[in-house]
């Protein structure tokens, strides 16, 4: 944060006013990069229904773990990364699954089981987490395909 208010110019005062936290700041700019991304892969996807969701945040997945920026990101700062990823630290969390649970709307229009939207949103959202995030979980490989999968169990 001090080299970033440095070369805007300000102090860090000032810039923590302006962005409210480093990790708000790191959660606003991921978002910007997830939104445009899930807007791509949500084009990208074929069919629709359980089809759609499914494809459009298996992209969404395999992008992120594509990612050099990510990849260091989760590297360098891994717990941080995960805070700001995967919890209430940054408004990304609240912005994904309020992404996701308007693809839901879109393409389940029936209700699915007795749940709300929001909350099988949160639960498709920490299965796209649990797959992409695993290596720093259990030590696995990720894997951008089971994510698909599992949403196509759980919502099938």
């Amino acid at each position: 944060m001090q080299t970033l208010a440095s070369e805007l110019g300000v102090s860090r005062m000032t810039l923590n006013r302006w962005v409210g936290s480093r990790d708000r700041l790191l959660g606003e700019v991921n978002w910007s990069l997830a939104k445009p991304t899930l807007d791509l892969c949500r084009r990208q996807a074929t069919g629709s229904g359980v089809e759609a969701v499914a494809q459009t945040l298996e992209r969404f997945i395999a992008t992120v773990l594509a990612s050099p920026f990510m990849q260091t990101f989760l590297k360098q700062e891994g717990e941080i990364a995960l805070r700001i990823l995967t919890t209430r630290s940054s408004e990304l969390q609240r912005n994904y699954i309020a992404y996701v649970s308007g693809l839901l709307r879109e393409e389940l229009p029936g209700p699915v089981g007795d749940l709300p939207i929001e909350d099988l949103a949160y639960l498709v959202v920490r299965i796209t987490e649990s797959f992409c995030y695993v290596d720093m979980i259990t030590g696995d490989a990720p894997d951008a395909t089971k994510v698909g999968a599992a949403i196509r169990l759980l919502l099938s």
